[in-house]
């Protein structure tokens, strides 16, 4: 019997049914994300159980879909069909699913193949968000379907300050040490209250 999740506005799903993120998702991403948790609850999945893939955009998102696989981190940083093949494949994307170990994942490979791109009539001349509408089939046939109007980090859907610190520490640790970095994030949140900013500028120091 063929499962459909029916689609939902973004302000109308709980925050507890999609899993943690630790960087700001396109819409499609958070689609992808909230597909991979609705399948893994109802059955364990193999990505290797995946038969077709499909996302419904809008024209003005038409652009960061394309058929060529991307070669480079900022190739792939813009390529709607990468991002939702890693989502599927390992979970919300960090910094670290952009690097070439990433892009040469096969399996990431064979997903981002899968992906059908089309214009959703729904939202087809939606112009200032990136709504997606993902729908997954598995080889038994079951389908499971979510549509996503608003991304990840956007002031309809806000990050929780436990995703945005994870953010923070993810892209700090390309430049500092992790001590260095929650200091400096601890600074950040208590701005106005220091009396002084000594101890602070030496944490921006790289190393």
């Amino acid at each position: 019997m063929t499962h459909v999740e029916p689609p939902q506005p973004a302000a109308g799903l709980a925050s507890s049914a999609v899993p943690p993120a630790p960087i700001a998702w396109p819409s499609g991403v958070t689609a992808a994300a909230c597909l991979t948790f609705d399948m893994d609850a109802e059955a364990p999945m193999l990505t290797a159980d995946i038969s077709a893939i499909k996302a419904g955009i809008s024209k003005y998102a038409a652009n960061r879909a394309s058929e060529q696989y991307p070669a480079s981190t900022e190739a792939a940083k813009f390529n709607l069909q990468y991002v939702v093949a890693y989502a599927l494949a390992n979970g919300p994307p960090t910094l670290s699913a952009f690097g070439e170990d990433a892009i040469k994942d096969a399996r990431v490979k064979a997903l981002a193949r899968m992906v059908s791109v089309a214009i959703d009539p729904e939202f087809a001349d939606a112009h200032e968000d990136y709504p997606t509408r993902l729908a997954v089939t598995l080889a038994d046939g079951r389908t499971f379907e979510q549509l996503w109007v608003y991304a990840s980090g956007t002031r309809q859907y806000p990050m929780s300050p436990a995703q945005i610190e994870d953010k923070f520490s993810d892209c700090a640790a390309q430049a500092i040490a992790p001590d260095a970095a929650k200091r400096i994030l601890a600074t950040l949140r208590a701005l106005g209250e220091q009396d002084s900013f000594a101890e602070f500028w030496p944490l921006l120091r790289r190393g």
